[in-house]
């Protein structure tokens, strides 16, 4: 009786109860974010540098937030021209999961030096 109750608990969990994986994140961001953007410090490559992202107000003009949290990020990281319509920023949809993990990434490195 318990057993069943157990995997019905399991099969009914939300889908956003996804942990958020910073090490996997750190790999993520290197693939995807690191052939255009510098990850390990400020300067500009194609894109801004990432270094200390978290936290840190946007480089760039016309985005409707003042700092990059988790909720400026997340929107970002889903559709860069959703946000700002003529950004040269273009990248394969990244899933939900990966957003969180490059986010989860950038939030434990924020601050090094």
């Amino acid at each position: 009786m318990m057993r069943g109750f157990l995997a019905l608990l399991l099969l009914c969990a939300p889908v956003s109860a996804y942990a958020a994986d910073a090490q996997r994140g750190a790999v993520v961001a290197q693939v995807r974010c690191l052939p255009c953007h510098n990850l390990y410090n400020e300067w500009k490559r194609v894109g801004p540098g990432l270094k200390n992202i978290y936290g840190r107000a946007p480089t760039i003009t016309g985005v409707p937030f003042d700092v990059w949290n988790d909720a400026a990020l997340e929107l970002w990281l889903s559709g860069p021209r959703r946000v700002k319509a003529n950004t040269t920023m273009s990248m394969p949809p990244l899933a939900a999961g990966d957003r969180a993990d490059i986010i989860a990434y950038f939030k434990s490195v924020r601050g090094s030096k």
